[in-house]
């Protein structure tokens, strides 16, 4: 009697493992799940510069309204998956410019009496259609020394690629690398860096 026991409890079990296990994978496709992405950001801009700037974070407007969380890429409501970052956008965005200036010839120190910041108002993919992604990014950056602002400039990119899910990387790179490029010969073309 004790093995029918037995017998009957492992196979409540395994019952009971199972309808968890297909509970759990009617909740992820019904709301979808999340990806992170690692982007490991690589400057590309060909232009050249000398002197000494800082950088200070920037501010992820979406964030801040509490739309999304800090590592969260804003995409349409309506889509079925969230994609993070493993940094925080603000961070991220903050780390590119920094690798983009010392490209360029820049030293970048935090001393610097020169400071860019700003604030990041769009970072937001989306999957129009069957057929392709698109990033949308815009961000106004801010130069100051000490409380005086020396330069404000805004930018806007839109990357359009195949949906496929390994695009999202490569469209956030392409968009924050026009970005940045675009910044430093308006902030060069001013005589600000």
């Amino acid at each position: 009697m004790i093995t029918e026991v037995r017998t009957g409890t492992r196979g409540f079990r395994g019952r009971s493992y199972l309808w968890t296990i297909g509970l759990l994978l009617c909740v992820v496709t019904a709301t979808g799940c999340p990806r992170m992405v690692s982007l490991d950001y690589q400057p590309s801009n060909p232009l050249r510069g000398q002197g000494t700037v800082g950088t200070a974070p920037f501010h992820y407007q979406a964030s801040d309204e509490h739309r999304v969380r800090p590592r969260q890429v804003e995409s349409n409501p309506s889509s079925k998956t969230e994609l993070f970052l493993t940094k925080e956008i603000g961070v991220f965005f903050s780390d590119a410019l920094r690798l983009e200036l010392g490209r360029s010839g820049y030293t970048v120190s935090d001393s610097s009496d020169r400071v860019v910041s700003g604030t990041i108002t769009r970072f937001y993919l989306d999957w129009r259609s069957d057929e392709d992604r698109s990033f949308e990014l815009a961000a106004d950056y801010t130069v100051q020394s000490g409380e005086r602002t020396l330069f404000s400039w805004r930018c806007s990119a839109v990357e359009t690629g195949p949906n496929r899910l390994v695009q999202d990387g490569i469209l956030i790179r392409k968009g924050v690398a026009d970005c940045m490029r675009r910044f430093i010969e308006a902030a060069q073309a001013e005589r600000i860096l």
